[in-house]
């Protein structure tokens, strides 16, 4: 990751694991490390650009799309 990604990934890998510890659940079920760097690379603005991001069907953009973009636009 890029300098400049680096807190992007962080703030959605501690994000992940309140997800996961909430829902009782290995933080990997969430999301992969994979998916959150390319979330942090990419930086999706709407649930609409997280289609194609490996890791997000429609499940999960569903369950976890707008806390993702929330946090997200706190980290840019």
């Amino acid at each position: 990751l890029d300098a400049a990604d680096r807190p992007v990934f962080e703030s959605l890998r501690e994000w992940r694991a309140g997800v996961a510890k909430e829902q009782g659940m290995p933080a990997y079920i969430v999301f992969g490390d994979a998916t959150l760097r390319a979330l942090a690379e990419q930086r999706p603005a709407t649930l609409g650009d997280l289609d194609g991001i490996t890791g997000i069907g429609a499940k999960k953009r569903e369950a976890y799309g707008a806390a993702v973009l929330e946090v997200i636009a706190a980290s840019a």
